[in-house]
């Protein structure tokens, strides 16, 4: 496994500060565009959790986007320049055909991403909340995702999962960790840069009461994927981090 400082970014030119801004601005406009017309054609409130989860597929536009304009016009790989590892069936790492690969994720490391992401959501998030539970009794860290599942039902909660548990733990990753990351990686040294993708992680969610919980998963996230040289166990991770929330949520 690699060390955080042997980690590559991109080469000089590749891509910089300015191409995640754009994503992420191309991200929100996508987002609040479409939003507006379906809200000009379906008259509900609140909106059937089908529209709401199809909706968060806009924001992926801009974290998908750029990073695949750029990926093309420079003819980059999405698995050598933003980290996407290959899966194999193999165990453990030592049984690649180097240890030092860094281009696959074994069925081990899938695991061990899901465990820490699970174990991020129920252990870690209620810890860094609590000092502010013992103050403010009636603070709801969970509401907006509450009022998202208790009209999950049918086809609702399969696009919940679609969208929450898989696709944005794909989109998401591959933007912050891998086309972010790499970028701050690449003007700073590795903590600051680290801080400043998982600032951003939190910021671009909009949501002032998860903020914190999210900066504190951007970090592991990011921590994870510095160490590993690619996104593998940061994507299972985010999966794990989410799929624990929609689990409780939906049916505890």
């Amino acid at each position: 496994m690699e060390s955080v400082e042997n980690v590559s970014s991109p080469d000089n030119g590749s891509w910089g500060i300015s191409h995640v801004a754009t994503g992420v601005v191309l991200s929100i406009v996508s987002s609040l565009l479409i939003g507006s017309l379906v809200l000009t054609f379906v008259d509900s409130d609140p909106l059937p959790l089908w529209i709401t989860a199809l909706l968060q597929i806009p924001l992926w536009f801009g974290l998908l986007g750029v990073p695949w304009l750029i990926l093309r016009r420079q003819r980059l790989s999405w698995k050598d320049d933003l980290g996407i590892p290959l899966l194999t069936r193999k165990w453990k790492t030592n049984e690649l055909t180097s240890n030092k690969r860094t281009d696959q994720i074994t069925v081990r490391q899938c695991i061990e991403g899901l465990l820490i992401g699970i174990f991020s959501q129920a252990i870690l998030v209620p810890l860094l909340y609590l000092p502010v539970l013992i103050f403010v009794d009636d603070l709801d860290v969970s509401g907006p995702a509450r009022e998202l599942t208790e009209r999950a039902h049918g086809i609702g909660i399969f696009l919940l999962v679609l969208v929450v548990v898989v696709g944005a733990p794909v989109v998401e990753e591959i933007f912050f960790r891998g086309f972010a990351l790499r970028a701050f990686q690449d003007r700073w040294s590795p903590t600051p840069a680290l801080i400043a993708s998982s600032l951003l992680f939190g910021l671009v969610h909009f949501q002032p009461l998860q903020f914190p919980a999210l900066v504190l998963f951007g970090l592991i996230s990011g921590k994870i994927a510095q160490r590993d040289g690619h996104l593998g166990r940061a994507i299972w991770a985010h999966a794990g981090f989410n799929a624990y929330t929609v689990f409780v949520l939906v049916y505890l």
